[in-house]
């Protein structure tokens, strides 16, 4: 019988991913243009927001959704790329739309920004569950 263990390796590659997709996925290239918007802040604002610590807590957030996907994916002994996207949109759908979608509901987001952030999210955690389902 075979040990099924984490590649913490493919953890990090995945955060690293999911980081990068949001430099892409926020920028004037895709969304930053829309996001801004429905956040009420230029480009200016958003840049003399950004700070070291942003960064650090999104790089520690998106090593722990790796993770998650990781933990997720042994507990259920799934172990191919399949495998991965189906967790990682189950994670993504179940917790991610709805905790999102409940907050941005009561908070009187617009719906354009909620589905702007949720997206994102989907799709990162899919680009993960890619990489860690391909690299057991």
């Amino acid at each position: 019988m075979e040990t099924m263990t984490i590649n913490y390796w493919a953890v990090f590659i995945a955060a690293v991913v999911y980081m990068v997709l949001g430099g892409i996925w926020y920028s004037s290239i895709l969304f930053g243009n829309a996001w801004m918007k429905g956040i009420k802040k230029t480009k200016e604002q958003v840049i003399a927001d950004a700070s070291a610590v942003n960064y650090i807590i999104a790089i520690i957030g998106s090593f722990i959704a790796c993770y998650g996907i990781a933990r997720l994916m042994l507990m259920t002994a799934r172990t191919t790329i399949a495998d991965g996207i189906t967790i990682s949109i189950l994670v993504g759908v179940c917790f991610v739309l709805t905790s999102m979608g409940i907050n941005d509901t009561f908070e009187k987001r617009p719906a354009g920004l909620t589905v702007i952030n949720i997206l994102y999210h989907l799709v990162g955690f899919v680009m993960a569950g890619i990489i860690i389902g391909a690299w057991r």
